[in-house]
This record gives structure tokens, C-alpha cells and sequence, in this order.
């Protein structure tokens, strides 16, 4: 009885081992050539002019009637001078912040779980450390320098 007992349960065990795996066919006619997509980004020059020129968007100079001034956006540099998890306790700061910099633009931006105060949209690292300097003379002891994107004017010429 014992020797069924071990046969059986042999048998149970290996069956699955040989028994081949059935898989479904795989249809390979699929041809990325027929979806009919529309143009990627690169082939009419706007990504390549991003990555030439680091803007994101061209400048298009055909209507001189509105402004001499485009406002574009491209990498640069701020000062942050205060973080903060305390909501209340960063819109105090901002306001005295945007009372110190008159002539500098200030942004209060959120990124979970922290309140930052920013200055500036400094082209150079040298206008970014001007700002630095200043920010510490105003007793804002943990700014620093940071590399992100910036709003700048930039003058159209039209020839």
C-alpha cells in the first residue's frame, strides 16, 4: 500500500514537469510603417532648435506691430533664500522678500512638503552670485544658488 502511495505521489509530482507548456501564437504581421503617425518634433527643426539654442519655444519674427520684447523661457539661475514646511510662515517671508528685491522678480513655489522662496532670472552666474551676495547682506543666511529655468527678454532685430 505504502509502495502505491509513493508511486502516485511520483507520479503527481513529475507529470507537470514534462508536460509541455502550451503557447499562443504570436501574430508577427504588425508593420510600424502603417499607423500613419503624425511627425515627430525634430524633423520640422523645432526640437533641434531647442537643443541648439536651449528655448523652448522659436522665435517667430513676422509681427513687429505689437513689441520689440520676447519673453522666452531657458536655462539660468535663481537664488533661493528660504524653504519651509510652515505655509503661514512662508508667505510671511515672501512678503518680506518681495519688499527687500523691488526690482527683482520673487516666486513662491510649493514642492511637497516644502514652501520655497525664490529670486531672480539671472542669465549669468555672476548676476545669480550679485544676488547672493545681496540676499546675505539682507540676513537671508541659507540662500544659495540654484540652476533651473528662467523668463528672459530678449530684443528682436528685424533686418
Amino acid at each position: 500500500m505504502r509502495n502505491y502511495f509513493y508511486i502516485f505521489l511520483i507520479i503527481f509530482v513529475l507529470i507537470p514537469a514534462f508536460a509541455k507548456e502550451k503557447t499562443a501564437r504570436q501574430n508577427e504581421s504588425f508593420d510600424p510603417m502603417d499607423l500613419n503617425e503624425p511627425p515627430l518634433p525634430f524633423m520640422d527643426g523645432t526640437m533641434i532648435y531647442e537643443i541648439i539654442t536651449d528655448i523652448n519655444k522659436p522665435l517667430i519674427v513676422h509681427d513687429f506691430s505689437k513689441d520689440t520684447l520676447h519673453v522666452v523661457e531657458k536655462m539660468g539661475w535663481k537664488v533661493q533664500v528660504f524653504s519651509t514646511s510652515d505655509f503661514y510662515e512662508a508667505d510671511t517671508v515672501y512678503k518680506q522678500v518681495l519688499n527687500s528685491f523691488e526690482d527683482e522678480e520673487v516666486e513662491k513655489v510649493f514642492n511637497s512638503p516644502y514652501y520655497k522662496i525664490r529670486v531672480g532670472n539671472c542669465e549669468t552666474r555672476e548676476e545669480a552670485e550679485n544676488l547672493l551676495d545681496k540676499s546675505l547682506e539682507l540676513n537671508y543666511h541659507k540662500a544659495w544658488i540654484m540652476r533651473t529655468r528662467v523668463k528672459v527678454k530678449e530684443k528682436v532685430f528685424s533686418y
